[in-house]
């Protein structure tokens, strides 16, 4: 928790730099917070998210955990897809996103010690389909309430080295959909192009879920083709027992390049 408190310090220390550098040029500034319109209007964001990933195994008959640093991530890293789109006509929007990981050989604890010789690996993918509407607009900030589905499926894989015990090996997948409500929006700095974007929502429990969440906070930039974007994001999964997802949590550095059409 220490080290999250501290990447988000250093996102609003950015933001704060961001003013100063901004309010220099901001005759010139164009502003983030777009005018709402009674047209259809279309962005594309593909962006990058690199999460450090902790994990409780559900490994009878107590919980393994597992988890990597944000900065191991890509050594363990197989394979990765992240892509989000929003329509909007005036108040109405209408918002996708999808991130694709799979992550290999992440270390494995257990009884508070490491275990040797011991792995897991986390495939997960991850579709949210959400309707938005405008509750605030002003040259200076703007907040859409967020109502969707987010659809969750994710296989767990471990081998575990017991030592004096009997190893486990084995793998498990689930597949859930949970409706998610939420905020997002964006503020703007001063007068200038730059902005503070910032998204959350939280999952009703469901048939396997117990509870998730999403949240996202940073600084982007706003320019006449579109947007560039440095974030910090969370996922949380807590699911029923004897689901893949026990506790987990995702949660890294994101940047997004967005293009308005």
């Amino acid at each position: 928790m220490n080290k999250k408190f501290q990447y988000l310090m250093c996102l609003f220390i950015c933001a704060f730099s961001a003013q100063i550098v901004g309010a220099q040029s901001s005759v010139n500034s164009i502003n983030p917070i777009a005018p709402l319109k009674n047209e259809w209007t279309y962005s594309l964001t593909p962006y990058a998210w690199l999460p450090g990933v902790s994990s409780d195994i559900p490994v009878p008959p107590s919980s393994s955990s597992t988890d990597v640093s944000a900065g191991d991530v890509l050594k363990h890293l197989s394979g990765a897809a992240m892509i989000s789109g929003q329509a909007n006509y005036g108040r109405w929007g209408i918002l996708a996103d999808m991130a694709h990981a799979e992550l290999s050989n992440e270390s494995v604890r257990g009884f508070d010690v490491r275990l040797a010789n011991s792995s897991a690996s986390i495939k997960l993918n991850t579709y949210t389909l959400a309707s938005t509407y405008n509750l605030v607009h002003s040259p200076k900030y703007s907040l859409d309430a967020v109502v969707g589905l987010r659809n969750v499926n994710a296989t767990v894989s471990w081998s575990i080295d017991f030592q004096s015990l009997t190893d486990q090996s084995g793998s498990k997948n689930v597949n859930a959909t949970d409706p998610i409500l939420g905020v997002k929006g964006r503020a703007r700095i001063q007068e200038t192009d730059w902005y503070v974007p910032f998204y959350f929502d939280v999952g009703a429990k469901g048939g396997r879920t117990d509870v998730t969440w999403q949240a996202l906070v940073g600084v982007g930039r706003t320019y006449s083709w579109g947007d560039v974007m440095l974030g910090y994001r969370a996922l949380y999964y807590d699911m029923k027992a004897d689901q893949a997802l026990q506790k987990t949590t995702l949660a890294g550095f994101t940047f997004g390049v967005g293009f308005k059409f």
